[in-house]
């Protein structure tokens, strides 16, 4: 028999679909990530090999399928990781009504896969946009080795008239009250929205630590249990880097964003601690700006105009990151350093 062809150490499957959605597979030696353009090129799952962890929250009793533009998101909000353009909430601009959470996550993307060798796999996904004359661009990389994943994103306005927008990272995080919340946030501000552990809404604190109406002091860095009815939305309104994580403090082991600030300077934390739809999760959303209104945040000066056939850029990476119980730093390439974790009797 002739001999059998050595593995590559980065492979990519692309013979698979779930519920009539295309489904991609890439996966090293430490990490396998499944990826559905079908579905706004959601990236569904991020599972870390040598200890089967997955990272990414998935809804428990709805399952990935197609959708149309104008679809509701919070009740198909499937989990795994969006993106958010050009809007969140849905309203009007330039007269144009905009979807709830915008028009991508909807969108079949088309995809090609590109590699020079067998030390790395680039999945490249792209839509054009129905409503705003957008094109938005998506390369997926993963190396031989590494616990990373990079991306390079671009977005051109195709139009010939000012395009405003926020675009926004959406991460879903599986979490539990053993989860803890790190990025470096000068200032925050909760939104008018759930049921927040400081019994209000519609003020700023400075991170980490907010007050109750009793004075009392609360953490916000760290995730509750499901038990808790807690659900909060809040932001970043300044940010000192660009980067955001969760790290599971028990198993010493979390997930970290490390981009570039000047282009993604806010980010977004919306929690769920069993008070939205009695769901458990933690969502990472590096923004473009804030808030959840879009001509809201033009009339501030905090979201930002796309000018016609202008492109923007960003270089992200993820990181699975092992034997921290906190984090202080992401750098440029996704090396992560915090607090060393200590096992506890019984871990």
């Amino acid at each position: 028999m002739p001999p059998v062809p050595p593995v590559p150490p980065v492979t990519v499957d692309t013979n698979w679909m779930y519920n009539d959605v295309r489904t991609v597979v890439i996966e090293n030696e430490k990490l396998r990530v499944i990826v559905m353009p079908d579905l706004g090129a959601k990236i569904w799952q991020i599972t870390f090999k040598p200890r089967g962890k997955d990272f990414l929250w998935q809804h428990p009793r709805i399952k990935p399928r197609k959708v149309g533009l104008h679809t509701n998101y919070d009740d198909h909000f499937f989990g795994g990781w969006d993106e958010l353009y050009p809007n969140d909430m849905a309203e009007s601009i330039n007269e144009e009504m905009l979807p709830d959470h915008g028009e991508i996550w909807t969108l079949q993307w088309q995809y090609a896969i590109e590699r020079a060798d067998d030390e790395a796999v680039t999945l490249h996904m792209w839509v054009e946009t129905p409503i705003t004359a957008s094109r938005l661009s998506k390369r997926i990389t993963l190396r031989a080795g590494e616990s990373k994943l990079r991306f390079q994103h671009t977005i051109t306005n195709l139009g010939r008239r000012p395009q405003p927008y926020l675009w926004k990272l959406h991460a879903a995080m599986a979490a539990d009250e053993h989860s803890r919340i790190d990025l470096p946030a000068r200032n925050m501000m909760v939104e008018g929205f759930g049921s927040p552990r400081t019994g209000r809404t519609n003020f700023t604190y400075e991170w980490p630590f907010a007050e109750d109406d009793q004075g009392g002091k609360h953490d916000m860095r760290q995730a509750l249990s499901s038990e808790s009815g807690v659900s909060e939305f809040q932001y970043a309104t300044d940010m000192k880097a660009g980067w955001c994580a969760l790290t599971h403090t028990l198993e010493g082991i979390g997930f970290g964003l490390s981009y570039d600030n000047e282009v993604l300077p806010s980010c977004w934390l919306f929690a769920s601690y069993g008070g939205w739809r009695e769901l458990q999760t933690v969502v990472l959303e590096p923004c473009t700006g804030y808030p959840v209104g879009l001509q809201d945040g033009i009339d501030r000066g905090t979201h930002r105009i796309l000018e016609p056939r202008e492109t923007v850029s960003c270089s992200i990476v993820a990181s699975i990151y092992e034997g921290l119980s906190a984090v202080d730093n992401i750098d440029a390439d996704g090396d992560v350093t915090g607090t060393a974790f200590v096992p506890s009797l019984g871990n």
